[in-house]
């Protein structure tokens, strides 16, 4: 039995559909792009997050932002040798499903990318100066294993301690994209004793992202700490924006890392991928 010419074209019309459905890369449902406009009281904030609902919230955010936010990369691994990127600020709104992946809503954010700011990008592999970071003999006293609830962060000598975490359950699940969701609290102190972090469930990948702010370089992790930590860290930053004076016994934050963590940071150079820049376009407002 031989089946009608036109249900066969139809068949035929609803599989193409469906392989190019399949075949179109993540994106969100619906998504609005405009300039910055600062609030009344001039604070910027560059978060970029899905809240309950699957509301995807970014809105203040910098083109260098959204790509080390959408390709998991560093500021340092993104190349844009054409000063492209500028410095111009985006208020993003967008929806997607509630139950999103960090993968995901990652992918999305790279379509969005590509189709609102016609971004064309390479990859290469530079060899670049980083620091590796290792256990010099065994962990130090300040640094520890987390535990089954979470632990109070301390401030420096000194200073009062600090208010307890807001209590009460989170209404719904926050996706973090450009930060560190963690059901504890932590503290940054900046005082005349210097320096000083208090950081709860953190791991050591997380623990080396953030110290490349800090050292001016990618840290690559080589400690082989699984798990999560809670680590007290006191140093003299080596460009001080406070009067240490009167706090001669606090290390720089190299030598602080190493006495007070027990992990070492040795640099050297290594092959980094980065990312380059080839194109990018101021996007149409929406």
């Amino acid at each position: 039995m031989r089946l009608p010419v036109a249900p066969i074209c139809l068949l035929f019309v609803i599989a193409s559909l469906a392989q190019l459905i399949a075949q179109r890369p993540p994106a969100f449902d619906v998504v609005s792009v405009k300039r910055y406009q600062p609030d009344a009281r001039g604070r910027v904030d560059d978060a970029i997050s899905i809240f309950p609902g699957g509301r995807l919230s970014a809105p203040g955010a910098t083109l260098q932002g959204l790509i080390t936010t959408a390709y998991g990369l560093l500021d340092i691994q993104v190349v844009d040798s054409g000063r492209m990127l500028g410095f111009a600020r985006y208020q993003i709104e967008g929806r997607t499903n509630p139950d999103v992946t960090l993968a995901a809503a990652r992918a999305m954010l790279r379509t969005l990318l590509t189709e609102r700011f016609g971004l064309v990008t390479h990859r290469e592999t530079r060899e670049l100066p980083v620091y590796v970071m290792t256990v010099d003999r065994k962990p130090g006293a300040q640094l520890s294993r987390s535990g089954p609830e979470c632990a109070m962060p301390k401030g420096p000598n000194g200073a009062p301690p600090p208010p307890p975490p807001p209590g009460g359950p989170t209404a719904g699940r926050i996706l973090s994209l450009n930060g560190y969701a963690s059901r504890c609290g932590s503290l940054f102190f900046n005082s005349t004793n210097g320096g000083h972090w208090s950081l709860r469930e953190m791991t050591m990948a997380r623990f080396t992202e953030r110290l490349v702010g800090f050292v001016g370089r990618p840290v690559l992790d080589r400690t082989g700490l699984d798990g999560a930590f809670d680590i007290d860290l006191t140093y003299t930053p080596d460009n001080p924006v406070v009067d240490t004076s009167n706090a001669p016994n606090a290390p720089s934050l190299i030598t602080a890392l190493r006495e007070q963590l027990g992990l070492r940071l040795e640099s050297t150079r290594a092959p980094v991928e980065v990312l380059v820049i080839d194109r990018v376009q101021t996007p149409t407002e929406n």
